[in-house]
């Protein structure tokens, strides 16, 4: 028993000292628009943690038509907020093993001001960041993966990651994994920081 409490102390302490200890969770998804309208799923930004790990994912029903002005049978709406603190990265990957029976896979990323629904013709109201990736369609039998947002540093606030795609006849699913990472520390900040300890040491033994 003793034992177990230790390394659970042990490794709390460890991700208080390193700040490191990435959380892993999932992306909800906020809305969907397709040639019948925009159907709402979540009003809720996603609150996303630095560093942090986020799938995100949707079985999507087949599409009788496209959504209006474009060749698209969807487009999915992934919006999260972060907090105070800039990201050094966010990046997202496809696995394509998880891309099924979806043709023209396209992701792109918006800086938006609240969790609101896209416009008719699935465009977010915000600034573009990454405009559409490569469209990725993903044979029978295939798998890896394929990163479709490149690294972006990205200060607080909310943000809009859109799918889109075509199914086939039955319909398809998807699956990707967002990632951040937090902004690295300036290289001469952590000989300052030892310093000023070793000061404050100085400091306690004088006045001891």
């Amino acid at each position: 028993m003793r034992v177990a409490r230790l390394l659970i102390k042990t490794a709390v302490l460890g991700c208080m000292l390193t700040a490191h200890c990435a959380l892993a969770d999932t992306l909800n998804l906020n809305f969907e628009t397709t040639s019948a309208g925009t159907t709402t799923s979540n009003t809720t930004a996603n609150v996303v943690q630095v560093p942090g790990s986020y799938t995100y994912g949707h079985t999507v029903a087949p599409t009788s038509g496209n959504v209006s002005g474009t060749s698209f049978g969807f487009y999915d709406d992934y919006i999260f907020t972060i907090g105070a603190g800039q990201v050094d990265s966010i990046t997202s990957t496809i696995d394509l093993a998880g891309l099924l029976g979806i043709t023209n896979f396209q992701v792109r990323l918006f800086s938006v001001a609240s969790a609101a629904a896209p416009g008719t013709t699935g465009n977010p109201n915000g600034s573009l960041i990454q405009s559409w990736s490569n469209a990725v369609s993903c044979g029978t039998g295939c798998s890896g993966s394929v990163d479709v947002i490149t690294p972006h540093t990205l200060s607080a606030g909310t943000y809009d990651l859109q799918v889109r795609g075509t199914t086939e006849t039955l319909g398809g699913s998807f699956s990707g994994i967002l990632n951040t990472a937090p902004v690295p520390l300036p290289a001469a900040l952590p000989l300052l920081l030892s310093g000023i300890g070793l000061l404050g040491g100085v400091l306690r033994r004088r006045s001891a």
